[in-house]
């Protein structure tokens, strides 16, 4: 029992001794709070980088191997806004955009790439790729939030950069080296510019509107305000423009020019709502333009070309190369320095041409003067049924002598002519009855003098035809094929007159021809070939043949005798 009390005193007297670690003053690990500090590293003065030791190299974050020491302070903490705005800046994403509309010649360069590829509607286009469209070619390239970047014929883009935050902030830059875009974008709240084109000379900024930017072979850019405002910044200032302005900027030193009011567009004078033949439009004068551009679409934005061109003030262009369909005609004006103006509204109008006006075949030696009838030719047209031909005493055809609209054949005979000059046209007539456009007039004289009233009649031998089409206007030549199939795999003619018509050797094989025409304007720009159209050249009698056996046969006659 005594035993017992001497181990209980001796146990209670130990656990009343304080340990050593707890008589310095130490907190326990467990009860450590870690709550704004970070782990000391004693003899290391404070703000100094970690020298991190072999424990430490498996650390995967830089920045945290570069955390300063701050022996134990609390840092000061950030608010919880703060902290997701940093967090949205940090998640930033690349912004593709896409393919809304390629028409002609549109190709993509993706980075670190060589090659350009083809673009179709619907493909991805990312961050820094370059876009380039060919001599016929439009590409717009459309965005997330509907803003769009159209590029016109001829030009060349490149996407410096595209990015989407955190917070759905989209951010594109855009670099414009030649060409012209029409950038349209949505409105936007923030600070910072949403969508800015960049060119060799400026920059132009914006946020929620529709502008257009272009930059010609010397470099120099155009910037042209449709809606809103936009900001443009140069090497020596900054200009703002407002909703129908526009500045010129000549190189990167030079300082833009003031912002300018932005001409009106021209009215078309006189057009109608639809054309049997090629449209010849002019324009009512606008004050102050030294030009004018005219565009042709499939769409009332005017997105979709399919006819382009700058036309002179008082000049009246001609649109030889539509096809049968509904268009819009929209223009605009150019002032004195290149600025260009908000396009007109979009005028509607609907063209059919075929089928077409048949050539007019005309025999080597003209038609016979001093006879009482003459036989009259043309060329057989794909899709007509038959041809309207009409012959008259003057060349306004308001005395007729003749006016059939039932001919299914390729030729004519007018009788019981008098000795007096006459004129004839021909047109051909489709399945549905719809009748083409009028051949342009020939004229013969039927006197015993011959002579003909248009002064352009071919004078040639009797081996030679001469084919005759519609004129498109003045200052136009055409270039002539002839073939022996219809899709000109063999083509025996290929000649560019001055006027629409050729005189070319008749064919001494029999069988069938087929020629087309394409009227090429003064800046030698040629339209689309006509629809073929086809003449027959019969097999000849063999004249020389009958005269050789007639003359063996009496050979053998006499023989006989």
């Amino acid at each position: 029992m005594k035993k017992c009390r001497v181990i209980l005193i001796a146990f209670l007297f130990f656990i009343a001794l304080p340990l050593p670690s707890l008589a310095r003053g130490e907190t326990a690990p467990a009860q450590r709070s870690l709550q704004g500090h970070q782990i000391q590293n004693p003899g290391v003065k404070e703000g100094t980088p970690r020298k991190f030791d072999k424990l430490d190299k498996n650390c995967g974050n830089p920045a945290y191997k570069q955390a300063p020491i701050t022996h134990g302070r609390t840092q000061k903490h950030r608010t919880g806004k703060n902290i997701r705005k940093s967090m949205a800046v940090q998640r930033m994403t690349p912004l593709k955009g896409y393919v809304a509309l390629v028409q002609g010649a549109a190709y993509v360069q993706l980075k670190g790439k060589e090659d350009w590829i083809s673009l179709r509607t619907g493909n991805a286009v990312p961050p820094q790729s370059k876009l380039k469209t060919g001599q016929d070619g439009i590409l717009e390239i459309k965005y997330e939030d509907g803003s769009s970047l159209l590029l016109r014929s001829e030009t060349e883009v490149t996407i410096l950069e595209a990015w989407k935050t955190g917070t759905s902030r989209l951010l594109r830059d855009f670099f414009l080296s030649a060409g012209r875009v029409i950038a349209k974008v949505q409105s936007a709240t923030g600070r910072s510019p949403r969508f800015r084109v960049h060119t060799p000379s400026a920059i132009a900024s914006v946020r929620g509107t529709e502008f257009r930017v272009a930059v010609d072979k010397k470099q120099e850019t155009y910037v042209e305000v449709l809606k809103s405002k936009v900001t443009v910044d140069t090497a020596t200032n900054v200009i703002n423009l407002a909703q129908g302005e526009g500045a010129k900027i000549k190189n990167a030193g030079a300082p833009p020019s003031p912002p300018r009011k932005l001409l009106l567009a021209p009215n078309p004078v006189g057009m109608k709502s639809f054309y049997s033949s090629a449209p010849v439009i002019a324009l009512a004068a606008v004050g102050g333009a030294q030009a004018y551009r005219v565009m042709v679409a499939k769409d009332e934005q005017g997105k979709k070309l399919v006819w382009e061109g700058v036309i002179k003030r008082g000049d009246r262009f001609t649109m030889n190369s539509l096809t049968d369909g509904s268009y819009y005609l929209l223009t605009q004006s150019i002032d004195q320095i290149g600025l260009e103006g908000a396009p007109s509204e979009a005028h509607a109008f609907t063209i059919r041409q075929n089928p077409l006006p048949p050539m007019i075949l005309m025999p080597g030696n003209g038609l016979k003067a001093g006879e009482k009838e003459t036989t009259l030719e043309w060329l057989s047209v794909g899709d007509a049924v038959r041809y309207h031909l009409q012959i008259s005493e003057d060349r306004e055809f308001q005395k007729l002598f003749l006016d059939k609209a039932d001919l299914t054949d390729l030729t004519f005979k007018a009788e019981r002519l008098e000795n007096k000059p006459y004129t004839f046209r021909i047109r051909s007539i489709a399945k549905d009855d719809y009748a083409g456009a009028w051949s342009d007039p020939v004229s013969f004289n039927g006197s015993p003098l011959p002579q003909t009233l248009s002064g352009n009649s071919p004078v040639s031998s009797p081996d030679e035809i001469t084919l005759r089409s519609n004129s498109v206007g003045e200052g136009f030549t055409y270039h002539v094929q002839v073939a022996k199939d219809s899709q000109f795999q063999e083509v025996l003619v290929d000649q560019k007159v001055s006027k629409p018509e050729i005189s070319i050797k008749k064919p001494k094989e029999a069988g069938t021809y087929f020629v087309r025409m394409a009227a090429i304007d003064r800046n030698g720009k040629a339209g689309e070939f006509s629809q073929a159209q086809n003449y027959t050249i019969q097999n000849r009698f063999p004249y020389e043949w009958v005269g050789g056996g007639t003359g063996l046969l009496l050979l053998i006659l006499l023989l006989a005798l």
